[in-house]
């Protein structure tokens, strides 16, 4: 994908050649130009946030003038790809808004292109290719960085959409071999097949008997989601538990009615603490 990424930008061996060429030239002026960078970016309090000591400061201008070098090493094959990957998850960790670092590269453009043209070994033509091979691993660079900090918020996010999953749908250990999974908030078809894979789950890991399932804080049932929980109770049977379902409310009871939801081979009881009396039951029969 990397290199089909370069095709794409129309990154060639020419251009990597040209920034190989330009090298030892960025090598002259790099502390000139990491200065100048710094010097404009302490000019903004956003950035002073993060570049609030004189270690911190010293400490990224050292990486930076790295980065900076790496931008003519010539080579651009996956090393290059993951250093610059890593490059947008740590901001996305450290929580630098990406405007900071696209106003960066922005920046670099803009403090190297006359030093490019400048320069007695660069004809005018010459020139124009080597500021144009830099400008496309720039670009190169800020899709990384952007796609690599995309990534880890949306990992983020479906963690913490996993984790009120889990708490909005707790299943806890109430009895020996009896669990019980009361659940809170409207239920779509996707809220329960995850329901379902996390009820399986710890069916498996407690190994229980019986698994009770409260639908007191349901408001409202679907078609769908009725299947879907009847779906479960199914597969639960396979493992060899039972399910009580607790908590069916006259609203939700007319509902599975209407929809013609048959719940006849299935064990109801009006409350959580029913379930449970019933539950203890199954357990002292087998």
């Amino acid at each position: 994908k990397w290199e089909d990424q370069k095709r794409f930008f129309c990154f060639s061996d020419k251009d990597a050649q040209l920034l190989a060429e330009l090298n030892p030239i960025a090598r002259e002026f790099v502390d000139e130009i990491v200065e100048a960078l710094y010097d404009h970016l302490l000019e903004y309090e956003e950035a002073r946030l993060y570049l609030n000591d004189a270690q911190t400061l010293e400490r990224v201008k050292k990486a930076q003038k790295k980065y900076f070098l790496e931008l003519t090493s010539g080579d651009y094959g996956k090393e290059y790809f993951d250093t610059r990957v890593r490059v947008g998850m740590t901001h996305q960790r450290m929580g630098i808004p990406p405007r900071l670092y696209m106003g960066s590269y922005a920046y670099y453009l803009q403090l190297v292109t006359p030093k490019i043209y400048a320069h007695p070994d660069f004809d005018p033509v010459k020139a124009n290719n080597v500021f144009l091979a830099l400008y496309k691993i720039i670009n190169l660079d800020q899709e990384l960085a952007i796609s690599a900090y995309i990534h880890a918020v949306e990992d983020v996010v479906s963690k913490q959409s996993e984790e009120i999953m889990e708490m909005s749908t707790p299943i806890l250990q109430i009895w020996e071999k009896i669990i019980a999974a009361p659940i809170i908030g409207t239920l779509d078809s996707q809220r329960t097949q995850q329901f379902m894979e996390h009820l399986l789950h710890k069916i498996v890991e407690t190994n229980a008997h019986v698994a009770l399932v409260d639908i007191t804080g349901v408001p409202q049932i679907d078609t769908a989601t009725a299947q879907h929980l009847i779906d479960t109770i199914n597969a639960v049977k396979l493992l060899g538990a039972k399910v009580i379902i607790t908590g069916i409310r006259p609203a939700i009871a007319q509902t599975l009615v209407h929809l013609g939801i048959n719940l006849k081979d299935i064990s109801t009881k009006p409350s959580m603490s029913a379930g449970l009396r019933m539950a203890i039951d199954m357990l002292a029969a087998r």
